[in-house]
Formats: C-alpha cells, sequence, structure tokens
C-alpha cells in the first residue's frame, strides 16, 4: 500500500497555513517507524514535534539542563539523523500554503466552492499533487491496483475535519482521508492507542515550510542559502 502522511504548520490564527507530507509505502513506513523510535530514544525523546525540538518544551524539556552550546549540539545531531532517515524511507514530498489574509478576503461564495477552510484548501491540494505524482511517476503509474490511503494528523483541521473528508468525496479520483494521532496516547478508558509516526516528518516538513515562507515574505531571507539548514535540506530531497 502506498501511504501519504500529511501535517499542518500554523493555524488559521497565524499568517499563514502550510499542509505538507510524504509517501512512502506500508512496508518503508514500518521500517521508518523504528528507526525513527530509536533514535529518539537515544536521546530520551518521546516523539518528535518541531516547535519542541527549537523550544526545549514537552519530550525536550530535559534539554534545558544542557547549556546553549550543548542543545545546538544534541539538536544538530539529532535533526542530521532523522533526515538521514526521512531520506532512506520516502519516495515524495508535497506541500501547499495558504495566505491566510488573501483567503480570509475572498468572498463566501468562493470560499464555499472550494474549500471553507484555508486548512481544507491546503489539504485537498497536496492530495491532488499526490494523485496527479502517482500517475504521473512510470513506476507507481505501472501499480494500477495499489491501494492508496492519505493519513492527515487528528485535530489540527479540528471541525474542518469532516469538511475535508465531505469535499473529497466529491473530489473524482480522490484518495479517502483517515485521521491519526502521531504519537501513542492514553484514551480515557486506559487503553493506548497507536499513533502514525510519520506524522511527525509531516510535522518537520510544515513547520520549516511555513517558517520559510513568513521569512521569506517578511525579508528575512532572500535566498535558499539564506534558510534553515533542514528547509535547505527539504528543498533538494527526496528529488521532485
Amino acid at each position: 500500500m502506498l501511504t501519504l502522511a500529511f501535517d499542518a504548520g500554523g493555524d488559521d490564527g497565524t499568517d499563514y497555513m502550510t499542509v505538507a507530507g510524504f509517501a512512502s509505502s506500508a512496508t518503508d513506513w514500518d521500517s521508518f517507524t523504528a528507526r525513527w523510535k530509536a533514535r529518539l530514544a537515544k536521546d530520551r525523546i518521546e516523539f518528535f514535534r518541531t516547535v519542541h525540538a527549537n523550544s526545549c518544551r514537552g519530550p525536550f524539556k530535559h534539554w534545558r539542563e544542557l547549556s546553549d552550546r550543548e542543545q545546538n549540539e544534541k539538536r544538530k545531531h539529532l535533526f542530521r539523523d532523522l533526515m538521514d532517515i526521512i531520506n532512506c524511507h520516502v519516495y515524495q514530498k508535497f506541500s501547499c500554503t495558504i495566505v491566510n489574509k488573501d483567503y480570509a478576503s475572498t468572498n463566501n461564495e468562493a470560499r464555499q466552492e472550494f474549500a471553507e477552510s484555508a486548512y481544507s484548501l491546503a489539504a485537498r491540494t497536496c492530495e491532488k499533487h499526490a494523485r496527479y505524482w502517482q500517475m504521473h511517476d512510470p513506476y507507481w503509474r505501472s501499480c494500477r491496483n495499489m491501494k492508496v490511503a492519505a493519513i492527515f494528523e487528528r485535530g489540527d483541521g479540528g471541525q474542518d475535519e469532516g469538511k475535508l473528508r465531505e469535499r473529497l468525496r466529491e473530489d473524482y479520483g480522490h484518495i479517502p482521508p483517515n485521521f491519526r494521532l502521531k504519537r501513542d496516547t492514553e484514551r480515557e478508558d486506559g487503553q493506548i492507542e497507536s499513533g502514525f509516526v510519520p506524522l511527525q516528518a509531516a510535522d518537520w516538513l510544515a513547520w520549516e515550510i511555513n517558517r520559510a515562507i513568513r521569512n521569506f515574505y517578511t525579508g528575512k531571507i532572500h535566498s535558499e542559502s539564506d534558510m534553515r539548514q533542514p528547509m535547505q535540506q527539504f528543498l533538494s530531497r527526496p528529488s521532485p
């Protein structure tokens, strides 16, 4: 099975909303998950979320005991290893960024026709790019009977998850969306709901793209060389 993992960077309250993610097979995602979790465990990190990694919060809070130099070294080595894991397992990347103020300025009729929220529009666009890639890539085009799944981070769209399901149902040839958490979570009944770990990589991609676009439009970066190192690597791999 070919499986797409999508997460969001930003929300309706930020200047930009980005949905981004990767495509890989179920088998390669299983291998990815084992290696990703093992690498995080080396640094005693339960799960990866980019905003936490950059601010030493959440599962990264024990890094606060380190000096700034040590934190930066830890972060650099972790990012390098996680990037290698991504590049060894994913086949393609996709993204779509919406400028929220421009989206909000469109008339209600247009929003009703295309998407009721910036999240839904960005998610549908990513799914469309993924279908286009699958249909035109020589290998995946030959796999006519292969099943395809699209997994989105649960909670990113809030009430928009229902709208996204409805919109994708209306789109010809759409890939039905599933919504899962990015990490193992204990439910109210005490049972553990397994997270879909590839969403943690999608979170990283969406965060880096959203930040790069914001910095570009505010004049903080002017070329690729001004971008953060992870973003430069995401631009070059996996190759289009």
